[in-house]
């Protein structure tokens, strides 16, 4: 489970940014919308990053994205760092010339209360870099609140100084003389069989579902993937979208297009006095938004079965609002130890009792074009969400668009 993200210098975030999924112990919200993190705390079953557009909510995202394509790059990617950090840090000032930090708490295991032969461990990783080289990389294990060093890589004059801790389990010298510059400690550590990296590699790669946008061959892949695997899935997603209303859909299947590649085999009809009539489609000539809600229905599966962290960003994107907030309430009702986080800049997600204070943060831009991340919580004297969505309208919170009027000056016309 993701805990909290601390971004620096990174995309549209300038100075130290921190975003906490660990539910406030207040009494006075809703416990249900919450699952089980350790005995001192629980974390936020789902949380929505909100503001306009060009405020820096993906920027998020982006930071995942960026850690789980420098940890998972291929041997044959030349520079991971290049590809996920070209242009990565703060485009103004001083910025360019000084490294992005990423920085993640992830609960690893809850522990067992009272058994110091079981504690909780909380994983931090943190990355320091720029697109050329790694200034420092370093993974910290937080075990019953005791906070244990694993590994840290630090860039000197002298060049890469590492230290271990006691706990750490893995190739240490060997693997130190052979990786270069831009290449993650963690993913060659772990690709050796270390068990402490493979903790947290194993997290990045089975756990943390950031999903594509839903519309082209990236996402129609992960659903033939996840339909071969759990073919009882497609009468599922049926009763998914009849739950939204969309109700001309009787059946998804793996079928092969004209080109012999794999692809979903989607089976409207529709009941009139006259009978039935009925077609078929591919997954790429759907609309958009079926797609995407298709895709949406596939990871709530996965995560209603294993334990999973999803991040969707602009989850809202091409759904009616009723929609929007109809998928969340679903994913609150179904037992489950997984977390969802959106980003989107919906104020529909704002809707009284859909989402915990405590879950909503929203994005905005601050001095020097700087995006600051505030938590709905740090607004003292709310007493509850009523009034909440209005209030956003209103601009009590920020984090709204600051529109003007824009008349568009025909050039060709006026020199004629």
């Amino acid at each position: 489970m993701l805990l909290s993200m601390t971004l620096a210098n990174f995309k549209s975030v300038k100075n130290p940014q921190t975003i906490s999924f660990v539910a406030l112990n207040d009494k006075r919200l809703d416990l249900t919308k919450t699952v089980q993190g350790t005995e001192k705390f629980n974390i936020l079953k789902t949380s929505a990053i909100i503001g306009p557009n060009g405020a820096g909510k993906s920027s998020f995202v982006r930071a995942l994205e960026a850690v789980k394509g420098i940890v998972f790059a291929p041997e044959e990617v030349e520079n991971p760092l290049r590809r996920y950090l070209s242009k990565a840090a703060f485009a103004y000032g001083d910025g360019k010339t000084r490294p992005s930090v990423i920085s993640m708490d992830i609960l690893l295991d809850r522990g067992v209360p009272g058994d110091d032969e079981k504690p909780s461990v909380i994983a931090r990783y943190t990355i320091k870099a720029t697109q050329d080289a790694f200034y420092e990389e370093s993974l910290y294990y937080i075990m019953n609140g005791s906070k244990k060093i694993m590994f840290e890589r630090k860039w000197t004059d002298s060049g890469y100084v590492y230290r271990f801790g006691k706990y750490y389990r893995g190739e240490k010298k060997r693997l130190v003389s052979k990786l270069a510059d831009d290449r993650s400690f963690l993913q060659g550590a772990a690709l050796k069989g270390g068990q402490t990296a493979l903790e947290v590699y194993s997290w990045l790669e089975k756990n943390l579902n950031v999903l594509p946008l839903g519309y082209g061959a990236g996402a129609e892949r992960v659903i033939v993937d996840a339909l071969k695997t759990h073919p009882e899935w497609s009468d599922q997603i049926v009763s998914f979208l009849w739950a939204l209303d969309i109700t001309d859909i009787f059946r998804l299947q793996v079928i092969r297009n004209d080109k012999g590649m794999e692809t979903v085999g989607i089976s409207h009809c529709f009941v009139n006095a006259k009978g039935t009539e009925a077609y078929g489609q591919t997954f790429m000539n759907e609309s958009l938004s079926l797609r995407r809600l298709i895709l949406i229905a596939v990871s709530f599966f996965e995560a209603f079965s294993s334990e999973k962290t999803i991040v969707i960003d602009d989850f809202g994107q091409l759904l009616h609002p009723y929609v929007l907030t109809h998928i969340m309430e679903i994913f609150h009702t179904n037992d489950t130890q997984s977390q969802l986080i959106v980003v989107d800049c919906n104020p529909a997600l704002l809707q009284k009792d859909l989402m915990r204070k405590d879950a909503i943060w929203f994005a905005e831009k601050g001095e020097e074009s700087s995006t600051v991340y505030t938590s709905l919580a740090d607004y003292k004297g709310m007493k509850a969400k009523q009034g909440i969505y209005e209030g956003y309208l209103q601009g009590v919170f920020g984090a709204l668009p600051i529109e003007s009027d824009f008349y568009f000056q025909n050039k060709t016309k006026e020199n004629n």
